[in-house]
């Protein structure tokens, strides 16, 4: 089966309580000083696509969802290690000034800070707080451009699916995507505000079968039943349509764990319904004005006709649901899982348009999912699902589908055994870090869901930064370069191995001058390029080839 590469994806990281981004002290915006001289670094074409979005969203008569006004909603764009931009902040951090150039954004000021700024990695395009405000965050062109450079470079293609040449088309940022982008995010933002306490548990991918041979087959089955759906010009074909996802939906989850099932419906609704949102936007904007910044973004060529670029949103679900994306360069991972829980939420939400007047006022209650609400609008009787989902197992696809995902399975489970012995016996000196012997022997990751491998019930492969194992004695492992990092919660151990093998002399050196000779030390502090381990107490020590620290409690 041929796979696309998706070279780039929202990362979202997953923090303690009480992590912020934010630092110094706050100001108004009223007390900040003009700065004439400010110069953008950040790509002025954001702000631009930024302000057409807030011309549909910002106000009481938001036609993409009823009672969302975006009016108050900042914006923080940024340029890794250059600049942050702030737009519409109430309570902006110290170091800010007023942007004062030919670039306006309605109804909200432009604020800028050069240097390191709050995100150090490309392509983070997300919402986070911002001094207590929730704020949605788009990387700059160049960033997003870098992340997906990296994504086709490094995409593990046999040489026969690999292009000859980039060409421009693949690289250039095309700027419907990215108003769909922003108002992706800028859902987010609304999200938390209506629903705080809704959305998806990233834990419980820890139990969903990625793998799955059934599972991923009826994935695919569903994307036909959507794509026909969204498609269908008359009720006459649309019933049949709608009908025959929800026997496959049923007959797909009446063997998943009830896990599994909780966090495709809390993905739906927080990832899928932004998705849905973009679709909807991309529906709105048809036949609208531009305003005139528009026409200078490179690639924009007005709203005249977007039915190819709503079509092309069904054409990625189809293509996700079957598994043809390459998510993160990673199949087996639960990367690809996510990004088709984008899209069936997206789906769904826009069959509920056609089927229901009130479900956006009822997806907000905690217990609701779009699932419920579209069985319910739909109201086929078991007989009229029993006969659709007999017409699926005539499919000529099927036998296909089964053999493809079955290969995907063998093929997952010899990956993740080549991954797993890597890090355990490969190239490079392992770092063991054994948190057995602490009094409270716990640990909190912080991790992004993208990058996550399930190897068995006690053993998962987290493979992309930023990671961060926190314990309750204060010590820490955090990753800023990739390295996948194996925990084993029935051994209590994070493991991962460097790219090359370090020296007695270079381990002591990483630690300051503390030598591997199993003495408990208090504050060690194990630092290379790429990744530190922070440790209240410890011991630390040479082992088979790996350098093994103990986290230990202080004896009194």
């Amino acid at each position: 089966m041929t796979r696309r590469v998706l070279p780039f994806t929202t990362a979202f990281l997953l923090l303690a309580p009480g992590v912020t981004i934010a630092q110094g002290v706050a100001a108004s915006a009223s007390q900040l000083p003009g700065a004439p001289g400010a110069v953008l670094r950040v790509d002025p074409r954001l702000i631009v696509e930024a302000a057409e979005v807030w011309r549909l969203i910002a106000g009481r008569e938001n036609p993409i969802w009823r009672g969302w006004d975006a009016s108050d909603t900042p914006i923080l764009l940024y340029l890794p290690g250059e600049q942050d931009v702030l737009i519409n902040h109430p309570r902006p951090p110290a170091g800010f000034v007023v942007y004062d150039g030919p670039v306006r954004f309605p109804g909200g000021r432009i604020l800028v800070r050069d240097g390191p700024g709050f995100l150090q990695y490309d392509g983070q395009n997300t919402t986070r707080d911002v001094e207590g405000v929730r704020t949605l965050v788009v990387a700059d062109a160049l960033s997003n451009l870098r992340q997906q450079l990296r994504g086709v470079m490094e995409a593990p293609r046999p040489p026969a699916e690999r292009p000859p040449d980039l060409s421009f088309s693949q690289l250039a940022i095309d700027p419907y995507d990215q108003l769909t982008l922003i108002v992706h995010e800028a859902f987010h933002v609304f999200q938390g505000r209506v629903a705080p306490s809704k959305g998806a548990n990233e834990m419980l991918l820890l139990h969903y079968p990625v793998l799955s041979v059934a599972n991923n087959v009826g994935f695919a089955q569903e994307g036909a039943a959507l794509a026909a759906a969204l498609r269908a010009a008359s009720d006459t074909a649309f019933r049949p349509a709608v009908v025959r996802w929800l026997a496959l939906r049923r007959q797909r989850r009446s063997v998943l764990p009830p896990e599994a099932i909780e966090y495709e419906n809390g993905v739906e609704f927080s990832e899928g319904l932004a998705k849905y949102a973009e679709y909807r936007l991309l529906e709105l904007l048809e036949g609208r004005t531009p305003g005139p910044e528009m026409w200078w973004v490179q690639g924009f060529g007005g709203y005249g006709n977007l039915a190819s670029r709503r079509s092309q949103l069904v054409d990625r679900m189809l293509q996700h649901m079957r598994g043809e994306v390459l998510v993160n360069n990673d199949p087996y991972s639960t990367a690809p899982l996510r990004m088709r829980l984008y899209y069936s939420g997206m789906a769904i939400g826009a069959l509920l348009d056609r089927l229901s007047t009130n479900w956006k006022d009822r997806i907000v209650e905690p217990e609701v999912s779009l699932t419920d609400l579209a069985e319910g609008a739909i109201g086929a009787a078991a007989g009229e699902l029993g006969r659709a989902l007999e017409e699926t197992r005539r499919d000529r696809d099927f036998d296909s589908l089964v053999a493809a995902k079955s290969r995907l399975a063998d093929e997952g489970r010899a990956r993740i055994d080549t991954v797993l012995a890597r890090i355990e016996h490969g190239v490079g000196t392992g770092i063991i870090v054994d948190y057995g012997a602490l009094e409270t022997p716990r640990v909190a990751l912080a991790f992004t869901p993208f990058g996550i491998t399930v190897v068995d019930s006690d053993r998962t492969i987290y493979a992309q930064i930023p990671i961060r194992a926190h314990f309750p004695d204060g010590s820490e492992v955090a990753q800023t370069e990739p390295m996948p990092l194996l925990h084993d919660k029935k051994g209590k151990l994070i493991r991962f191995r460097l790219p090359r093998a370090i020296s007695p002399q270079e381990a002591v050196r990483a630690t300051g001058g503390v030598a591997p000779t199993g003495q408990e030390v208090r504050e060690l502090r194990f630092e290379l390029p790429g990744v530190v381990v922070h440790a209240a107490s410890a011991t630390i020590q040479w082992e088979g080839g790996n350098l093994r620290i103990v986290l230990r409690s202080p004896q009194r």
